[in-house]
């Protein structure tokens, strides 16, 4: 492991150091935080009318894991990337 001695460094250029390496790691989360906070919620209703369902379905669907909630000052709230990404493609058979 390298030694690094911090006593060359006043405390003014270690500060620098630091906000560069902080600027960086932020720089390189700027994608993942901007699409987390651009993400759509949907209240239930919202979202039993977008799936073509009744809200006792829905309620249904949360409480047996089907579908991801979440509990927003007490508004149960659903994210719609994560509904469209748990809907998934069936094949018909023909007979």
């Amino acid at each position: 492991m390298d030694k690094l001695i911090l006593s060359t460094y006043t405390s003014e250029e270690l500060s620098e150091i630091i906000h560069k390496a902080i600027k960086e790691v932020v720089k390189d989360m700027e994608p993942q935080i901007s699409k987390q906070l651009n993400e759509t919620l949907l209240t239930r209703r919202e979202m039993a009318d977008k799936l073509k369902i009744s809200l006792v379905t829905l309620n249904d669907w949360t409480k047996r894991g089907i579908i991801q909630s979440y509990l927003i000052g007490g508004r149960v709230l659903y994210k719609e990337r994560e509904i469209e990404a748990s809907l998934y493609k069936t094949q018909t058979v023909k007979y």
